[in-house]
């Protein structure tokens, strides 16, 4: 076939066994299909056939096999399938339908937990041609077939089989054209393209280009497991399938829980998409929803469209509708419109727009309300034109060079507690505004950025910007006697803008701000530069390493202080503008790991035994003198064992004279599996820890003259690849109390995701913090003073426990629940409880909630926590998306760990 002239090679020759009587006797009607012939068309008029030779046959695609008694080819037929018949009758075979018992486990994987088994096109001859049309011959093969010499006409009989490329067709009966290239086939016509099945009881070929109609149809799509019917299927040549009165559904056969019916439906393979007109979407035949036309998805491609509204109602936004529509511009961006309709505030419009690039990936997204709710109107800094905009950006300029943005700003602090947002913006207590630029050399790295902050609330203290920051770190390329001398840089302006004077609440009652709380070098801006060269020589064996370390931190620092902050420094303290430090900092880090080969309950592990040692010195030197911009107290645990220094940021360096011992036991079975770990270390303390955050006076801190830190441990056990429990536990000794814990138990098989069971407590009681009621640092975990209005005792100290689940009870129904309890304030921070029903082909969610709102109308956060409660309902149709209720989607994946890991997992 390979050495045809190129003149003969026109639009679908024809290779039929019936058209070979051609070159026979007319008086002979009927022949064996045993021998092949090649057909070409050598004019408008005219055909050439020869017989196919063994050595040209051997170079063809195989013939498909048939048997009379089997309408399927008998070589995709596996001889498990075949015995699995034989005991278990199949209704839908003729709809690639293969129960799920039969199913093997590549198949299985792609099957969802509650569907009964899965279409599964059979392996066939050229299913995966790609070969061009007008360059693709047409074999054709029956039982027995009839050359009619004065009409040019072949009919052909039993088990018929045409096939043309990746298409083919089948039927009992075939009447072939050859003057007009059409054929006209009867009885159980079945035609197969592209992962596509339609059947029919008579059907019209264009032989020259694969265009066909088929009546009386049905239609399955292997890849979307969805399939259908119509009065009569029409085949474009190229593959658009257009369906007469014609339906839609993902539903298993024999099953209708919802359908589509439209009079005239398109299904487009090319595209991934399909059209209807004067749709009903039917449940049990029931029309529940009417619309005049629908673009549905009939792959895994993303569609332009509707997304699934949801609709809900509170008291802050009345009745609320929202419909996102998604606009698929390009394979490599695309955006979303998300039209909010609230009857107390108006209508919010909210987009957003991705991207990605070659070297680039990144959103832009915006919101606008003019927001008819007054309840704020007396409220500092409300505006009733309500904004918000955003951009995330990431870029590799080249190989070395990375750009970065972060930045969002919005019209006033209240946003986002009067608001939602679909934009996948955190709302924290400030918002990002930042970008950077990153270098990225052979042994430095370096950093150019610029960060400011914007307020979402009204009850913190402005934060300081970082205009700009440069940081450089890296090490020698070198290391002479195999010590490492590396280095870090940084220089940072810190700025920011106080507010002053006073703040008036939703209710018209002024407060200052707690910008004026802000006392002292409180107020200093200024900026930074911090050196921190060492060397190290890190030496390392099978059975251990020590690593001796020296560096030296020198900060400079260049400040400015407002009259107010100079008025306020407190008796005997005075300004200087360009404080100073430099402190040598020694650590000898060195640890031993033993191992043995043992058992436990019958089994073999490797466990091991490492011991860990780690001295720091750091002299004590006097920092009252040094502001704090970006340092606070790290929370103390089982790492903080290993630190060379106890403060986050630069404005403080603890002075140490202490030697940490740590423990670490492991338990690994034979293939890696890490079964169990626990660590436990302590911290002996040589002299008192003198620094301290102002206001903080270590002697009067009994854990800063303790001579041994609390007792640190970490605990983690996997009963297996789906259990695992992690903990931590740090007991004080001399207080004889727990200083901070947590217990977390997550449940759910990798097998089976839909089980989920998460059982956790988090308690706390060693915060160190800023406390902007009194303008202090300080220990205390209440709010405010005592005998306040706004005083809260315990406020900050934490003691919650959080249960969630979501666990089968029987058969696609399962039980969602969570409560999250606050035992400091005596109260539920969040509870609910409903339940899913999921079939093959949609499911259903009901849950009733109640939360906590942290509605924030005051300088007093301490009282806002009004309890709101709400019903959500879900539905989701698969295939068409949700129906309704996508905002239930967004507190499950927030509230319930492994939630995302079942949903992406899920059929």
């Amino acid at each position: 076939m390979a050495d045809t002239p190129p003149a003969f090679r026109k639009k679908l020759p024809l290779l039929v066994t019936g058209g070979m009587l051609a070159l026979q006797s007319v008086a002979a009607t009927f022949v064996s299909a045993e021998e092949q012939f090649d057909c070409r068309a050598v004019s408008a008029d005219d055909w050439a056939c020869a017989p196919v030779d063994d050595a040209e046959t051997a170079d063809l695609p195989p013939r498909p096999q048939h048997s009379s008694s089997d309408p399927e080819p008998a070589a995709t037929q596996t001889p498990q399938s075949q015995a699995s018949t034989a005991l278990a009758p199949n209704p839908y075979r003729h709809l690639d339908w293969v129960p799920r018992e039969q199913l093997n486990a590549a198949q299985l994987a792609e099957v969802g937990p509650y569907c009964m088994g899965s279409y599964v096109e059979p392996q066939r001859p050229g299913m995966y041609d790609t070969t061009p049309r007008d360059q693709s011959p047409t074999y054709a093969s029956a039982n027995a077939s009839v050359y009619e010499q004065r009409d040019e006409r072949t009919t052909l009989t039993g088990d018929v089989v045409l096939r043309q490329g990746s298409m083919q067709v089948e039927s009992d009966t075939a009447h072939l054209n050859q003057l007009q290239n059409r054929g006209i086939l009867d009885g159980n016509v079945r035609l197969r393209d592209n992962g596509m099945l339609v059947l029919g009881d008579h059907a019209e070929l264009q032989l020259d280009t694969g265009a066909a109609q088929v009546d009386n149809a049905e239609y399955v799509i292997h890849q979307t497991h969805s399939r259908g019917s119509a009065r009569y299927a029409k085949r474009e040549e190229t593959a658009v399938v257009r369906l007469k009165d014609g339906t839609y559904t993902r539903c298993e056969p024999g099953e209708n829980t919802w359908h589509l019916r439209g009079n005239t439906v398109t299904l487009n393979p090319a595209t991934g998409f399909g059209t209807a007109t004067n749709v009903t979407l039917r449940v049990k035949d029931i029309p529940v929803f009417y619309t005049p036309y629908i673009y549905f998805p009939i792959d895994e491609r993303r569609q332009t469209g509707f997304l699934a509204p949801s609709i809900s109602t509170s008291s802050d936004t009345g009745f609320s509708l929202q419909t996102p529509f998604y606009i698929n511009l390009a394979p490599n961006y695309d955006a979303t419109l998300y039209p909010h309709y609230m009857t107390e505030r108006g209508l919010l419009m909210e987009g957003e727009f991705r991207y990605l690039g070659k070297n680039s990936e990144g959103q832009f997204g915006a919101a606008w309300l003019d927001d008819k709710e007054t309840e704020r109107e007396l409220q500092s800094e409300y505006e009733s034109n309500r904004w918000m905009y955003s951009w995330q950006h990431r870029a590799g300029l080249s190989s070395r060079l990375l750009a970065e943005v972060d930045y969002t700003d919005i019209s006033d602090p209240y946003y986002f507690q009067d608001l939602s947002t679909n934009l996948g913006i955190g709302t924290s207590d400030f918002l990002n505004q930042r970008g950077s630029l990153s270098w990225r050399g052979d042994s430095f790295t370096a950093r150019l950025a610029a960060h400011g902050y914007e307020m979402t609330s009204v009850t913190d203290v402005t934060p300081y910007n970082r205009m700009p920051q440069l940081t450089v770190n890296g090490r020698l390329p070198v290391q002479p006697g195999g010590l490492n001398f590396s280095y870090g840089a940084e220089y940072v302006q810190f700025e920011r803008s106080l507010r002053s004077g006073l703040f008036t609440d939703i209710d018209g009652n002024q407060t200052r701000w707690y910008d004026e709380n802000l006392r002292g070098l409180k107020r200093a801006e200024g900026s930074r530069v911090h050196l921190e060269p060492s060397v190290s020589l890190p030496l390392q064996w099978t059975w251990g390493f020590i690593k001796p370390t020296v560096k030296y931190a020198h900060t400079q620092y260049d400040l400015d202080l407002d009259t107010r902050g100079l008025a306020t420094l407190g008796t005997g303290n005075t300004f200087d503008d360009a404080p100073d430090r430099g402190i040598p900092i020694f650590s000898l880090d060195a640890g031993l790991y033993f191992d043995r080969d043992t058992q436990w309950f019958g089994k073999p592990f490797r466990q091991t035994l490492e011991p860990r040692l780690f001295y720091l010195y750091a002299p004590h030197e006097d920092q009252d003198d040094i502001p704090i911009f970006d340092t606070g107290e790290s929370t103390f645990s089982y790492s903080s064992l290993w630190r060379d220094n106890r403060f986050s940021g630069k404005d403080r360096i603890g002075d140490a004279n202490q030697l940490s011992f740590g423990l670490t036991n492991r338990w690994i079975q034979a293939n890696g599996f890490e079964r169990q770990r626990f660590s436990i270390g302590q911290i002996f303390y040589f002299r008192d820890r003198e620094v301290q955050l102002p206001d903080i006076r270590y002697e009067t801190r009994a854990d800063a003259l303790s001579s041994v830190s609390p007792y640190a441990l970490e605990y983690q056990y996997r009963f297996n690849q789906d259990w695992r429990l992690n903990s931590t536990f740090n007991w004080d000794p001399d207080a004889h109390r727990t200083r901070s814990g947590s217990a977390m138990f997550h449940y759910q098989p990798a097998d089976n995701p839909n089980k989920i069971v998460n059982v956790g407590y988090r308690y706390r009681n060693d915060i160190t913090r800023y406390d902007p009621v009194t303008g202090l640092y300080g220990t205390n975990p209440d709010f405010g003073t005592p005998g306040s209005p706004n005083y809260v005792k315990n406020y900050y100290k934490i003691s919650q426990h959080d249960f969630s689940t979501i666990w089968p009870i029987v058969p696609q129904w399962s039980l969602i629940a969570r409560w999250q309890h606050d035992y400091s304030r005596n109260r539920t921070l969040e509870a609910m409880g409903g339940f899913e029903y999921d079939s093959c082909c949609w499911k259903l969610r009901l849950v009733n909630r109640y939360w906590i709102d942290y509605d924030e109308t005051s300088l007093d956060p301490a009282q806002n926590d009004d309890p709101d409660r709400g019903i959500f309902l879900q539905i989701v149709l698969k295939g068409l998306g949700g129906v309704t209720g996508n905002k239930l989607e967004s507190f499950l994946d927030q509230g319930i760990q492994g939630y995302r890991t079942r949903e992406d997992q899920a059929f």
